[in-house]
């Protein structure tokens, strides 16, 4: 199901198996401040649907790297929400790609977030990485 679609961003979520899908415009500036606008509305629709997988596919950036003001905000709010996974698509650009992970790895690690991250080739292998969340096994009926 599409839920928001705008020259900035997409948002696309599954209610079943709980997963959240954005994707940048690649001529979004990661430093500007329409890029820290998405974040926010971003934390705003995690808490709204409650979504414990994030996939994040950051397309091919118009440049910059994160600024305090993104960094600072993921504090602050990451831990308030029901996040339990994030997948980072790999994109064409590697570099970007292994910043922002690290950056995340390290604020989940720096901050003891609850929250695991991984980079994974496409949405496939995110759902990989996320099926231990998402296929609890309900206990067995006891055998008389």
């Amino acid at each position: 199901m599409r839920e928001r679609k705008d020259e900035l961003m997409e948002f696309v979520y599954e209610s079943t198996p709980n997963i959240l899908s954005v994707k940048w415009s690649d001529e979004l500036s990661v430093e500007s401040s329409r890029f820290f606008q998405t974040i926010v509305s971003l934390f705003a629709i995690i808490q709204e649907k409650n979504v414990a997988n994030l996939i994040i596919d950051s397309g091919i950036p118009a440049g910059g790297v994160l600024t305090e003001e993104v960094i600072h905000y993921f504090i602050q709010h990451i831990p308030g929400t029901p996040l339990k996974n994030i997948a980072i698509l790999e994109s064409p650009d590697y570099l970007w790609d292994n910043n922002l992970y690290q950056v995340i790895k390290l604020l989940i690690a720096s901050h003891r977030l609850p929250v695991a991250v991984d980079l994974v080739k496409d949405k496939a292998a995110a759902r990989e990485f996320f099926s231990p969340s998402l296929f609890i096994e309900k206990p067995k009926p006891k055998e008389r």
